[in-house]
């Protein structure tokens, strides 16, 4: 029959149109299905910190420097906090966090860094980028459709929806519904 010609054609082309975005999606999918134990979009370490006494009278001059010592620009402080005269804490514009005493210079420092492509994929995914990507996005979706429901009528016979195809996609069409049933969701 033509229309499985064309059907086949179109399944083809527009599954290579979807090859880059089926990609970015579903290592985006895998990162945030894991965002309990980790998180996808910033990698977050600790470095202890031995920076001997911080000098200073007024706790911005203990942050000058605290940001001195570490050679981290003033623009990009945040903000401060001095709990008592042994807990200086510093908050910087990227995320990252120090944590010391003043009294001996001890203390430790969160560094925080975007993860390259994921940190993207994500924004992609979960649509942070609003306006003509929600277009994208939708059309996108709308072609994952229609490569589903050509992929089931493309092949004829025994190996086709006739045959065990509409087996396939009924259990296929079970694991979401038997995943919800058994969450209680």
């Amino acid at each position: 029959m033509a229309w499985r010609k064309t059907i086949r054609s179109l399944h083809r082309d527009i599954g290579y149109l979807a090859v880059g975005l089926t990609i970015t999606y579903a290592i985006s999918g895998i990162a945030v299905d894991h965002i309990d134990e980790w998180n996808p979009n910033r990698s977050v370490s600790w470095t202890e910190l031995e920076l001997g006494p911080i000098p200073g009278e007024t706790s911005e001059a203990k942050v000058a420097e605290v940001l001195l010592r570490l050679d981290l620009e003033p623009g990009e402080l945040r903000s401060h906090l001095m709990q008592g005269p042994t807990h200086l804490k510093v908050f910087m514009k990227q995320g990252d966090e120090i944590k010391v005493d003043p009294l001996t210079g001890k203390g430790s420092m969160k560094v925080v860094r975007d993860r390259p492509i994921i940190r993207q994929a994500n924004a992609l995914h979960l649509n942070d980028l609003k306006g003509a990507w929600t277009w994208i996005a939708d059309i996108f979706a709308l072609s994952l459709i229609f490569l589903a429901l050509s992929g089931a009528v493309m092949l004829k016979g025994g190996h086709g929806f006739g045959g065990r195809g509409k087996w396939l996609i009924g259990a296929g069409a079970l694991v979401p519904i038997v995943a919800l049933m058994v969450s209680n969701y």
